[in-house]
């Protein structure tokens, strides 16, 4: 069967191959490029960068982000999932069946979209009614003040990588069931681990427990606690301050404390490699 996904790119590489032989100008080649779309089966419509990055515009959105396309990974070469990259992870999410929720009116699973070395990653609870159908998290009107929050701490959606504890959306918007809390850990640990970010930030009272179990988001919001190489700092979700206008205050002053946690971890892992290359370097003499 044809790869719609890669014949684009056979074509894309035919106009950077005419460039390279000097046929056209490598401006008249960007212009070219970004000219070129490919929709999916999904509605959704996808360009190639003159740089070589996919980009997505999902169904119901006005938003490109940087994305790989699904169709490209072959499922049956994927590795276990403590040694996929990224975009073996969406693939493996698209497909997943671990747990019921696979079964119980998922229309898109949901991995997680962002920069994949991103300084913070955002976690939340799990898709709602506008991240199932777009395959995207926090695209509805969380989605929204969270956008207005990360501008607030001087950062764009695209800065940070942005993904939740459970990958598919849970009928009604219910909580998500310990099965399936466990079913979508491996994929969050790798997320994690590739991603390898200097500040995690948990939005809502799941993402909080994965970190802090049994904690009061009332009493520890936007306190930072070092965990291994990172500090992860809980906070209310966006959703929180848009049902009770009292927290919006804090959460916005939460979120403009990013900067300086990220700082502060930038020095801290600046020292820790500084420190731990010493040793090796007089061992040599």
């Amino acid at each position: 069967m044809t790869n719609l996904f890669v014949d684009f790119q056979n074509q894309v590489e035919v106009i950077k191959v005419r460039c390279a032989d000097g046929e056209i100008t490598e401006a008249e080649r960007d212009a070219t490029l970004r000219k070129m779309q490919l929709k999916d089966e999904w509605g959704d419509i996808w360009m190639l960068s003159p740089t070589g990055e996919w980009f997505r515009q999902a169904s119901g959105s006005k938003e490109w982000v940087r994305d790989h396309p699904i169709a490209i990974i072959d499922p049956s070469t994927l590795p276990p999932v403590s040694e996929m990259n990224l975009p073996q992870i969406a693939r493996a999410v698209h497909d997943c069946a671990r747990c019921p929720l696979a079964q119980q009116g998922r229309s898109r699973a949901v991995p997680g979209e962002g920069n994949p070395k991103a300084d913070i990653m955002l976690i939340g609870e799990g898709p709602g009614f506008h991240e199932d159908k777009q395959g995207r998290p926090f695209v509805g009107a969380s989605g929204k003040f969270l956008n207005e929050l990360l501008n607030e701490a001087g950062y764009k959606r695209q800065d940070v990588f942005i993904t939740n504890v459970i990958k598919c959306r849970p009928p009604n918007n219910r909580d998500p069931e310990p099965e399936e809390l466990e079913a979508c850990k491996p994929y969050l640990d790798r997320q994690i681990e590739l991603i390898n970010p200097k500040v995690i930030v948990t939005l809502g009272r799941f993402s909080m427990y994965r970190f802090f179990p049994g904690a009061s988001i009332t009493k520890i919001h936007g306190q930072p606690q070092r965990m291994g190489n990172r500090l992860v700092v809980p906070m209310f979700h966006p959703a929180a301050a848009l049902h009770q206008v009292r927290w919006r205050p804090l959460i916005i002053e939460d979120f403009r404390r990013l900067p300086q946690f990220v700082a502060e971890m930038t020095i801290v892992r600046k020292s820790e490699k500084s420190n731990s290359s010493d040793p090796e370097q007089m061992s040599l003499f």
